[in-house]
């Protein structure tokens, strides 16, 4: 950032003023010991963060240059034997990497076909590479999942592969897709790039218009303002009918529209717990009158949303009773913009737990959270832990210890009360993990209700 906006937001923070002759020899000696960096038009930058960002931005310069042989002679006689019905846009990427394209940006919004697109363009990969040689990867474990279901293609979380290969410089791929790019941050995009072979094909898909990564750096944002590599931008809405509304009221809203979201749709209900007349009501109430008016408005908000889900509690515990963990998980989701609040994932996490796991055989309460037995939750950290896979567990073998990831969505199965124990499987990656009941408060929440950094991907 500029120098003199760093001093201001420092006055404001440390509630100083005039201070600047001290931040500047403050930033003079941190400068001289290397761990910031002095740029151009008196802009600084943690060295770390700078070193991230000129690595990517020479990286995508150099693998734009590279030209790779073409894959098929006739395109549209390729996606006619594959039976695969691509628009010109979605055409427009595929031959690209047919042209010889080592790096492709692949960008748009839900519902422009960027599944479909990558799913093309690793088929035709697949001529020349063989399907051990092609990976793809997400972030979160659902984007991961996702992008395997979608493409058929072995996938994995970031972190994962970064564990897995720590110990090698390169990873064993002649092809990587990196999916939803928009989470990734500066730091984590780089450790990524460093560790893919330098002639490797790079495909990566995202959408411009998702949450910003948590974490220093737009990498996705920046590449298509300073156009540094091959973009094709897929702009036509693919998955739109009239009965079928979340896809077409995104895109109004990203360009301004107010959608018609009152309609009657397939796939979506607006309902109206509206403050009315809010503003006329805001210049009126004192705050304390105020704040009483939002919490009555929170709590009906609560009341309609737990209507809402009783009407799927009888189809999720179906799912359950019989055994289909990964369908129960993913058949309903609450999402929320935070964590605390009437409104918030905690709150509503109590509330719906209430309603799916009401009356359980067993429970264990830590750090004012009730885990109960069946309930569906989620892991808050990467660590590694005490493992087995599924088929291992149930046929008594040895544990291992495996890297389980922050966002995993699973099932509480087990507690055992005599050890202090909670065992939880994880159906997308098909493992079962233990947990010392100390662990509970630390590395598991109640997943009945999620943040949305917690589901982009989804």
């Amino acid at each position: 950032m500029a120098k003199e906006i760093l001093f201001s937001e420092l006055n404001e923070l440390l509630l100083f003023s005039n201070k600047e002759y001290l931040y500047e020899a403050i930033l003079v000696e941190r400068v001289s010991e290397g761990s910031i960096v002095l740029m151009k038009n008196n802009r600084v930058s943690p060295a770390r963060l700078y070193d991230a960002e000129k690595f990517l931005y020479d990286e995508f310069k150099r693998r734009a240059k590279l030209q790779n042989d073409g894959f098929v002679k006739n395109i549209d006689e390729f996606l006619k034997e594959k039976e695969l019905q691509l628009g010109e846009q979605q055409k427009e990427a595929v031959k690209k990497i047919n042209e010889g394209a080592s790096i492709l940006f692949l960008v748009g919004y839900a519902g422009t076909g960027k599944s479909t697109t990558s799913k093309t363009i690793l088929e035709l990969l697949n001529i020349k590479y063989d399907k051990k040689e092609i990976m793809t990867c997400a972030l979160s474990g659902i984007a991961s999942q996702r992008i395997a279901d979608t493409t058929g293609y072995e996938s994995a979380t970031i972190q994962s592969l970064l564990v897995k290969f720590e110990d090698r410089d390169k990873f064993p791929y002649s092809v990587v897709l990196i999916d939803e790019a928009s989470m990734i941050n500066s730091s984590l995009f780089a450790r990524l790039v460093s560790k893919i072979d330098k002639n490797a094909v790079l495909i990566i898909v995202g959408d411009d218009a998702q949450l910003p990564p948590i974490g220093a750096g737009n990498v996705l944002s920046d590449i298509l303002t300073l156009e540094l590599a091959p973009i094709v931008k897929l702009t036509k809405i693919y998955r739109q009918s009239e009965d079928k509304a979340i896809t077409v009221i995104a895109n109004d809203i990203r360009e301004g529209i107010v959608p018609e979201y009152r309609k009657t749709y397939e796939d979506f209900e607006f309902i109206d717990v509206n403050i009315e007349n809010y503003y006329a009501r805001k210049n009126q109430l004192s705050q304390k009158e105020l704040q009483d008016l939002r919490e009555e408005n929170s709590a009906h908000i609560v009341a309609e949303i737990a209507h809402k889900v009783v009407e799927s509690i009888e189809k999720a515990r179906y799912r359950l009773n019989n055994k289909q963990i990964k369908e129960y998980l993913n058949y309903f989701q609450v999402i929320t913009p935070m964590k605390g609040g009437t409104l918030g994932a905690n709150n509503l996490n109590l509330v719906l737990q209430e309603y799916f796991n009401p009356n359980p055989k067993k429970c264990v309460k830590k750090g004012g959270v009730e885990f109960r037995l069946m309930d569906k939750v989620v892991h808050t950290k990467n660590e590694n832990m005490t493992s087995w896979s599924s088929e291992g567990y149930k046929n008594g073998e040895d544990s291992a210890i495996r890297r389980i990831f922050n966002g995993m969505s699973g099932l509480l199965f087990k507690i055992e009360e005599e050890d202090e124990q909670a065992f939880v499987f994880y159906p997308n990656e098909d493992v079962v993990v233990i947990y010392e009941y100390e662990e509970l408060k630390s590395h598991l929440m109640l997943s009945y209700a999620l943040t949305i950094h917690k589901v982009q991907g989804m």
